[in-house]
């Protein structure tokens, strides 16, 4: 390849983390709008995929049209940066038109689906079109005519995937810790910018060149000249003939299958890990790069590949043997230990599991638009056909694998029915289109053959085909009482060493400690008048069933559906609660419905996820969030925000601060439990007083509720009323004092989400303790 090929190639990577970069950020922007349930983060990415799609049809059928298409692909990048700067004013004005829908459809789930549907294309279509129609005009560029097709998308593809890793990797470690968001997005807007500009230098030095040569376009070559400068590419030579029906048929199975693997991989491995934020980050990295590599080498083997439907059977068989491999063999036979331990061996679990089949699954795709050239000057037409089947079978793995096939049949057998689809699709490719040789063909068919076997044996007996949650649970010698996983996350309810435990994708969230049990009833001691209360994340119910027990009216959001089935087994009157008339469980994301229900209440209690660095902690844990907060309270109403312990006495500081920022009046409190921190605001003085203490202690229930946790270190209300005004930390100027100044917690910084390079370099702030924080100046009573 000359000079000129090779600068293709380092834009298209700058547009390839561009891309990235903007599926990262806009995900987590919308996900404020909508919420972060399942359907809501579909919608985002069937917006983001359906753009692409339709931009990657449009966009080949426009480029083999235009005499320049070096020129139209530059002119795509820089109307693209325009759009992206536009980006944060469309997505408020699309905030604002959903909150005037919520309330109206709040009650009518589907039609208000439809609706963030609609919304969500709206935002990203601008965007995502013009980046859909980047690869098939920059593939009819490289590609002198259909012959060269193939050699043409399979270097773009890889160059474009190399520019994914870096852009994933720069904004999910660096980026987004450093600069925010709103920066991280810039970034990419640079990296559009910079692509879209040296195309159009290129273009125009090209085109001087030309007219300086007297050549005339003739509208069918990718520059504008018939003079090649440059050596000519091999030819490529594919015995198989043109077969775009069959191309088109694996690329939609390539995109459905290698989505619905990820989705299915980034929940399994990411089993006990926490969910933080960089697990989902290695998988997408080790992901693309897998695919990066497969493309690359199928551009290194090109020329020699005669008969791309043989590479392309195999290839699907190959595919599902590893993923069934990487189920058996290392997912189901999870690690165990704390999360920064986990994280060492999940890195090697990741490129065990995943590298091997996306490599294949790199090297398969791009094998595909070899059986597409048919036509001459429709090179870009077909590879954007090609581009546009992949992303609709992409669309539809991120959709039917997280709301049916895994609620129906679980993930660890989802990974066992893609495997089944890709070892079923070589077999046909290898008996109904004609794979030449009879030896080659036996083989796929037999390897096809007894793995499918295999596979179906498995999905029946359900022995090998195991959740990792369940199988790290039993391997600490843990009981299962029961395990369900719905669309958004696998749950389970059990017991270890005698200890009732709640597990979510692997991760104990509570136990039935007296920390939680006192969630609502501190903030009732504050405000005795209180008449209605909400719970944020449901967990054990713990808080909900005292906050009911008290008399209050209590909504609870809950937004992983299986929680709530797993109540009974942590309380036996927990069917009595959920029938009390007083009571009110809303499965929803709990950000949305703070900022978009017109309910109000006295109190607000919110139990983030454990661990605190978990992805999306910060969405109600941010100064945006204390304000919905504050906007949903009634006048003097008091919030509670739960700190759990296991982060830094700095990192602890940001919170503080970040809470009082939005709180005039502030008390903290240490949980009796030993496990936290609560923080209690409101508009209008607060303080303990042994007269309404004792008011709320003595209403029916409530005492022996705060006590008969297993961890409960008073037993009567005049134990109560000693240890309540020791629990307190600090208040009043206290607070400011220890929160001191610096950054806060907000949507753009999500601080306690990314920590990654605050850790390696920053400064030496101790682990949160009692020694801790007496050192600090702050010592508890």
């Amino acid at each position: 390849m000359t000079a000129r090929h090779w600068t293709i190639l380092a834009i298209f990577m700058l547009s390839g983390a561009a891309g990235l970069v903007y599926e990262i950020v806009w995900a987590r922007q919308l996900v404020l709008v909508f919420g972060n349930t399942t359907q809501a983060v579909s919608t985002i990415l069937t917006g983001f995929f359906g753009g692409m799609a339709i931009g990657s049809w449009l966009g080949g059928r426009l480029a083999d049209r235009v005499r320049r298409p070096l020129r139209l692909y530059g002119l795509l990048e820089v109307v693209l940066v325009v759009i992206v700067l536009l980006t944060p004013i469309t997505f408020r004005l699309i905030h604002e038109i959903y909150r005037g829908a919520f309330g109206f459809l709040e009650s009518a789930p589907q039609v208000l689906a439809l609706v963030r549907f609609g919304l969500a294309l709206l935002a990203l279509a601008p965007a995502t079109v013009l980046m859909g129609a980047t690869l098939p005009t920059l593939t009819r560029y490289l590609a002198r005519d259909s012959g060269h097709l193939s050699s043409a998308f399979g270097r773009l593809y890889a160059a474009n995937t190399v520019g994914a890793i870096l852009g994933a990797a720069a904004a999910g470690l660096v980026l987004i810790e450093l600069v925010g968001l709103t920066g991280t997005l810039l970034v990419g807007a640079a990296c559009s910018g910079l692509a879209g500009t040296v195309a159009l230098l290129l273009d125009r030095r090209r085109a001087l060149t030309g007219v300086r040569l007297g050549v005339r376009p003739t509208g069918r070559e990718p520059g504008i000249r018939r003079v090649v400068l440059e050596a000519a590419d091999p030819p490529e030579i594919t015995s198989d003939g043109p077969r775009p029906g069959l191309a088109l048929s694996i690329a939609f199975v390539s995109g459905l299958t290698s989505l619905g693997y990820q989705v299915l991989w980034t929940r399994l491995l990411a089993s006990g890990s926490g969910n933080s934020t960089y697990v989902f980050t290695l998988i997408l990295s080790v992901f693309l790069i897998g695919l990066a590599l497969g493309a690359l080498f199928f551009t290194l083997l090109r020329p020699r590949i005669r008969h791309p439907i043989r590479v392309l059977a195999l290839a699907q068989v190959v595919i599902s043997a590893f993923a069934f491999i990487g189920l058996v063999a290392v997912i189901s036979q999870p690690e165990g230990g704390r999360f920064k331990e986990l994280l060492g061996s999940l890195s090697r679990e990741v490129i065990v599991v995943v590298l091997p089949a996306t490599m294949v699954m790199g090297l398969s795709f791009p094998a595909a638009s070899a059986l597409v050239a048919d036509e001459e000057g429709r090179t870009a037409t077909r590879a954007g056909l090609l581009l546009a089947s992949n992303t609709l079978g992409a669309i539809i793995g991120t959709f039917v694998v997280p709301f049916f096939l895994i609620p129906a049949v679980g993930s660890p057998s989802a990974v066992g029915l893609l495997a089944l689809t890709n070892a079923g699709t070589g077999i046909a490719l290898a008996l109904g289109a004609r794979v030449p040789g009879s030896l080659s063909r036996a083989a796929t068919m037999a390897a096809g053959g007894a793995l499918s076997v295999v596979l179906v044996v498995s999905l029946l007996a359900g022995g090998l085909l195991r959740d990792p949650s369940v199988a790290r649970i039993v391997a600490d010698q843990g009981t299962v009482f029961a395990s369900r996983e719905d669309e958004i996350a696998s749950v389970q309810a059990g017991a270890v060493d005698g200890v009732r435990q709640l597990w979510v994708t692997g991760t104990s969230m509570t136990l039935l400690t007296v920390d939680a049990k006192l969630m609502p009833i501190l903030p009732l001691m504050l405000r005795p008048e209180s008449k209605t209360a909400l719970t944020v994340a449901f967990g054990m119910g713990s808080a909900f069933r005292a906050a009911v027990i008290a008399g209050l009216q209590t909504d609870a959001v809950e937004l992983v559906p299986s929680v709530l089935t797993m109540f009974g087994y942590f309380y036996p009157d927990a069917a009595a609660i959920l029938a009390n008339p007083a009571g009110h469980v809303i499965v929803a994301d709990g950000r949305n419905h703070v900022e978009l229900t017109d309910r109000r209440y006295d109190i607000i209690v919110t139990d983030p996820p454990p661990p605190i660095e978990s992805s999306g902690v910060s969405v109600i844990s941010s100064l945006e969030y204390y304000r919905a907060g504050r906007a949903r309270l009634t006048p003097g109403g008091v919030m509670m925000q739960w700190v759990p312990y296991g982060q830094t006495v700095d990192e602890f500081r940001a919170h503080v601060r970040t809470f009082r920022d939005v709180y005039r009046f502030v008390l903290i409190l240490r949980g009796p439990g030993g496990y936290g921190f609560y923080m209690l605001g409101s508009d209008q003085p607060i303080g303990f007083t042994n007269e309404e203490m004792r008011a709320v202690l003595a209403r029916p229930g409530v005492l022996a509720d705060v006590s008969s946790a297993y961890d409960s270190p008073a037993k009567t209300i005049d134990e109560w009323l000693s240890l309540i005004p020791r629990l307190t930390w600090i208040s009043a100027d206290q607070v400011g004092a220890f929160a001191g100044d610096g950054p806060l917690i907000t949507d753009d910084r999500p601080l306690p989400e990314y920590f990654l390079l605050r850790h390696a370099f920053g400064g030496r702030s101790p682990q949160v303790s009692a020694a801790s924080l007496a050192g600090a100046g702050f010592p508890f009573r």
